[in-house]
């Protein structure tokens, strides 16, 4: 029964992440995230661990660093999926 709910939760996230990247690429501005949101829905220290491993990137339109909110969620997912098989491993 775990085995199933971890398939459905795959996929949930899968269709997620799919879902963001399209809207990335039909309506880019919803995808921008600045830093102060960014913060807010991933944490700051996470955030800066993940800029300081150079895994996410932002870019600066005036005086404002903006963030993908896409890309976090994929490391956000990538991170959760490592963590899973690791788990696995120790069990």
């Amino acid at each position: 029964m775990e085995t199933v709910r971890s398939l459905m939760e795959d996929a949930m996230t899968f269709s997620n992440l799919v879902a963001d990247a399209i809207l990335k690429r039909t309506a880019p501005v919803k995808d921008d995230m600045s830093e102060r949101e960014a913060k807010a829905a991933y944490g700051t220290r996470w955030l800066r661990q993940m800029r300081e491993a150079g895994l996410a990137d932002a870019h600066r339109i005036g005086g404002r660093m903006i963030y993908s909110r896409h890309q976090l969620d994929c490391l956000r997912a990538a991170e959760r999926q490592h963590a899973k098989l690791l788990l696995k491993e120790i069990r």
